[in-house]
């Protein structure tokens, strides 16, 4: 049974990729698509990726330069191939990682769970499904020992969104921090010059310049994005900078990690960590929308199919399957839809989702791992020794 809900479900995965395709490749032209297209071009044209294009698109690059170099294949290829390996990579690599990090029948469900997020990101054709695949990732890399992979997809991370920095505080759980600090420092340094190979170092630091200009003016406290911010603001009528909420953010994020040091060794606090980080990465970032989504509830997702289910999980998971179906297809009158992404309902059963798994990383609610006995050929294999003694 598990095993046919499996392929079931990564047919419906590889379809949604071609159906993607279709809708933003051959009937249609994704913007977004054209702008990480017609970044590499500019690169490679010695043109500053961070001015208005629109001849080509109408929006603005705001990734790394690293990032347009990274994707000269991609534009390089005739659209709607590119697209298609662009969607396979973003919702795959997604698939790949969370089989990799749960058990099987936990991976299946929380794969069913996400579904719906990860076809709407495709649709967006942003990054967003390779951005949570790439933390999965790291987070596994480092429960193997493997802190230079684990450098490497951080910086990557970073390459396409700054904020998957964040994970960084993955690699608190373990031994040799200082060693994995060094490693990230050289391979952000690699990652960053990369250009060099095609461009002159004058150029890549005029890129730099302009990068840093353009999230200057996003970071205004106009632009709150689907955060904590913009809910404190339509709430409470709050207009704050963004830097005071987003440290306290994270001070509660990382508050279980003092509080309960001595649970550093489980696996399970470790993974319950990992899901709180993913749906904090979206919740106070100021540039968070729609498409950032896909995320949070990957952490959502994450967090329900490894726990024992109880009545207060289980309300919050629907929630957020109601929430994302109801803002996000458009099946209630058209004023009922605005309304809806107006009032950004969809980041709610995140918000709450998020205070939950703090109580209970902080130990002030009960969790326990959900069990559903040994099972055959499941993905994960734990690592040999615990980690935070090494």
């Amino acid at each position: 049974m598990v095993d046919r809900a499996r392929r079931s479900l990564l047919a419906l995965y590889l379809a949604s990729a071609v159906f993607v395709t279709v809708q933003q490749g051959i009937l249609g032209r994704s913007n977004n698509f054209t702008v990480f297209r017609a970044a590499a071009t500019n690169l490679l044209a010695h043109r500053d990726l961070y001015a208005a294009h629109p001849d080509q698109h109408f929006d603005f690059y705001k990734y790394s330069p690293t990032f347009a170099l990274l994707f000269a294949p991609l534009a390089a290829l005739p659209f709607a191939p590119a697209l298609l390996i662009w969607s396979l990579l973003n919702s795959l690599l997604l698939w790949y990682a969370v089989r990799r990090l749960l058990p099987d029948r936990q991976a299946t469900l929380a794969l069913a769970l996400v579904y719906l997020e990860v076809l709407f990101a495709m649709q967006y054709t942003q990054s967003n499904g390779l951005v949570a695949a790439l933390l999965l990732l790291a987070f596994l890399a480092l429960e193997a020992g493997r802190q230079l992979r684990a450098a490497l997809l951080v910086g990557l991370d970073a390459c396409i969104k700054v904020f998957p920095l964040g994970g960084v505080a993955l690699a608190l759980f373990h031994a040799r921090r200082a060693r994995f600090a060094l490693l990230l420092a050289g391979v952000g340094v690699g990652l960053a010059l990369l250009p060099l190979v095609v461009i002159p170092p004058h150029e890549l630091i005029a890129q730099y310049r302009s990068w840093w200009t353009i999230e200057t003016a996003d970071a205004s406290r106009v632009n709150r994005g689907d955060s904590v911010m913009q809910y404190l603001y339509q709430w409470l009528g709050a207009d704050w900078p963004h830097w005071p909420v987003q440290l306290a953010g994270t001070l509660l994020l990382l508050a279980p990690l003092a509080v309960q040091r001595g649970r550093w060794s489980d696996r399970a606090f470790r993974l319950r960590f990992l899901c709180s980080l993913l749906v904090y990465l979206v919740l106070f970032n100021h540039q968070s929308e729609r498409a950032s989504f896909v995320i949070a509830y990957t952490g959502l997702a994450l967090w329900y199919a490894a726990s024992e289910p109880d009545r207060v999980r289980t309300a919050i998971s629907l929630a957020g399957v109601a929430a994302l179906v109801l803002q996000d297809v458009e099946i209630l009158p058209w004023s009922a839809h605005n309304a809806l992404g107006y009032y950004r309902v969809k980041g709610i059963p995140c918000l709450v989702a998020w205070i939950v798994m703090q109580a209970e990383l902080l130990g002030w609610r009960r969790w326990s791992p959900r069990s559903y006995g040994p099972e055959v050929g499941q993905a994960y294999v734990p690592p040999p020794e615990p980690l935070a003694s090494r």
